[in-house]
């Protein structure tokens, strides 16, 4: 009797440890993150025209996630718009395609942003208005 107590126990301490070395690893995202992540904050743009690199201009860019689009994000003064005007991107891994869209009465943008490194994206778009077109490039620094 005393011995099948024993193998009871035993055998009630075994199952213990097996239930208790199953640790399930939860992982809810497993993937790195939202692909937006790495392009959401304040960004200064350095601006020129064409290939004139010494008419540049800088202002601020605000990028935040668009609520309405997992795959896109909101541009705050993009191409210098105004603070009031933001133009929406498309988000692939390294690269915010901003397709052709008027951000104020009259004023079109389009174009695109390359991650370059960690903190740094590098931009080429066009801007119409009042019927010139022009060709911008610019270097993005993150603030």
């Amino acid at each position: 009797m005393k011995s099948e107590k024993i193998r009871i126990w035993a055998l009630f301490f075994f199952v213990a440890m097996a239930f208790s070395s199953c640790v399930i690893d939860e992982d809810p995202d497993p993937d790195d993150g939202d692909v937006r992540d790495k392009f959401t904050g304040s960004w200064r743009f350095t601006e020129t025209e064409g290939f004139k690199s010494d008419l540049g201009i800088s202002y601020t860019v605000t990028i935040t996630y668009d609520p309405g689009n997992s795959s896109q994000v909101l541009l705050r003064n993009f191409a210098n718009a105004g603070g009031n005007y933001s133009a929406y991107g498309i988000v692939t891994t390294n690269r915010i395609t901003v397709p052709a869209q008027e951000l104020a009465p009259g004023f079109l943008v389009s174009g695109s942003g390359s991650l370059s490194g960690l903190d740094l994206m590098d931009w080429d778009y066009t801007i119409a208005a009042g019927g010139d077109q022009n060709y911008y490039t610019a270097s993005a620094s993150r603030q």
